[in-house]
């Protein structure tokens, strides 16, 4: 059976880390098609969106470049915007036969059960959630080696985190699958990226070289 993974967001812009989490996942759970969906304006960040739609997914599309098993979410005029929940509706129907899995930080899926259409879309696919600590994780995309900060809590924490989550979709009659992903420790984030660019720092030890050329090309950030 074909497995595919959705990996959501906003990528504002796509990082290093975002990269590395669908890249442990295909390796992880041996993922046939990561689909990125990129949201086009979430409500909770309707206000820190910097580039627009386009140019996010015109980002994604130049990270995943060269990734046969990576790919964006097809633009499809009958499929509302409104963020992943709705992608991943849309994945069952284009991939029926397949087993769906959506790759999400554990941050995010915390707040599953507040999710509208949680109980619908709580038990449609297994959740990847992404851990932080590992040993020794080989980062291939950035050419280096990152070791482990030695904090076997982070890992606890993330397997309470799910844990929480499962009971509490439990309780609402959905009984949902998942398993944490071995992520290593990388301080990485989009705003992280933006405010290092904004300041004229670097960003090509976040980011891909194409990324970078794409953000200063169109004065992003």
């Amino acid at each position: 059976m074909q497995k595919v993974a959705i990996l959501g967001g906003t990528f504002d812009p796509v990082h290093y880390g975002h990269l590395l989490m669908a890249q442990i996942a295909v390796g992880q759970v041996a993922i046939d098609r990561v689909v990125w969906a990129v949201d086009r304006t979430p409500p909770h960040k309707s206000h820190s969106v910097l580039a627009s739609f386009e140019q996010r997914r015109e980002m994604v599309a130049l990270a995943t470049a060269g990734r046969p098993d990576f790919g964006l979410l097809p633009l499809d005029t009958n499929l509302s915007a409104t963020g992943a929940i709705d992608s991943l509706l849309y994945l069952q129907n284009l991939y029926p036969e397949a087993q769906l899995y959506w790759i999400i930080g554990a941050d995010a899926f915390q707040t599953l059960a507040k999710w509208p259409r949680c109980r619908e879309i709580g038990g449609l696919c297994e959740w990847l959630v992404a851990g932080r600590e590992t040993a020794g994780v080989d980062v291939g995309l950035m050419g280096r080696s990152i070791d482990s900060a030695g904090d076997d809590d982070m890992l606890v924490r993330t397997q309470t985190v799910c844990s929480v989550v499962a009971t509490q979709m439990a309780v609402r009659g959905v009984q949902i699958r998942w398993q944490v992903l071995a992520m290593p420790a990388i301080e990485v984030s989009s705003s992280l990226i933006r405010c290092y660019y904004n300041e004229g720092r670097a960003i090509g030890h976040l980011v891909p070289k194409a990324i970078e050329t794409y953000i200063m090309t169109h004065q992003l950030y």
